[in-house]
């Protein structure tokens, strides 16, 4: 049920591109709490950005998830800047987080929502 995304103004070749997207799940399962079995990572490079009047490298995140604590927000925010300066260079200066608590009756998987 977590969806994390990573869109970034940063190129990336194939093969990096589908091992972030392997490490992203495994850190977002960790960083949520949640079984990995339920992750799903995108990661869209290369994409067309600005950040504060500047093309230097950005990101954009997303991190959705039924049940996401609004408490622990702040510490993942630590975390998820630390884990995209350390995966792609991307200072968290450059990185924009949306966090989502998805209602469960608003999400679905395997044909039924969750409520």
């Amino acid at each position: 049920m977590p969806y994390f995304s990573i869109q970034t103004s940063k190129p990336l070749e194939a093969a990096a591109a589908k091992d972030l997207t392997k490490k992203s799940s495994a850190f977002a399962a960790e960083l949520l709490g949640k079984p990995e079995a339920y992750v799903m990572t995108a990661l869209k490079p290369g994409t067309a950005m600005s950040f504060a009047g500047s093309r230097a490298p950005a990101a954009f995140i997303e991190v959705k998830s039924i049940g996401l604590p609004e408490a622990q927000c702040g510490a993942f925010a630590e975390k998820i800047s630390a884990f995209i300066d350390t995966e792609l260079g991307i200072g968290p200066d450059r990185v924009f987080i949306d966090f989502v608590d998805l209602p469960r009756t608003r999400f679905a998987w395997n044909g039924k929502t969750f409520a």
